[in-house]
């Protein structure tokens, strides 16, 4: 037993792998597809998060392993939904094919997002 609770108690949701593919220059992350999200960066993005039709917990996490092309330099634009430690986007790998790795989670069914960068600058 942990802060009061069994393992019996807690319910595991599996993550689901979603690859998004391409990103392009306006990528649309849909939670419903998975909550493990593979993308390769193809364009400065601005990214929208979505929870879809299958998603109906007001609370939900994800994680988004994020690799850029072969281009170094592109930009990312996060939703203004997105909160950030100390308030500050964090500095992301922009060198060609390195990965980052983000987590994001929602209390209220995607109002606010709160995100970090977890993984940085690896291939």
């Amino acid at each position: 037993m942990v802060y009061g609770f069994t393992l019996a108690d807690v319910w595991f949701a599996p993550a689901w792998h979603y690859n998004f593919g391409n990103t392009g220059t306006a990528p649309t992350l849909d939670l419903s597809n998975g909550t493990f999200v593979t993308a390769t960066l193809t364009g400065n993005a601005t990214f929208a998060f979505s929870l879809g039709s299958g998603v109906s917990s007001d609370a939900i996490s994800f994680t988004l392993h994020l690799t850029n092309d072969g281009t170094a330099g592109r930009s990312i634009t996060w939703p203004v939904s997105v909160k950030w430690p100390n308030a500050t986007v964090p500095t992301r790998t922009t060198t060609a094919n390195k990965t980052d790795v983000y987590s994001f989670y929602t209390l209220n069914g995607g109002t606010d997002w709160y995100g970090i960068l977890s993984i940085y600058n690896y291939s």
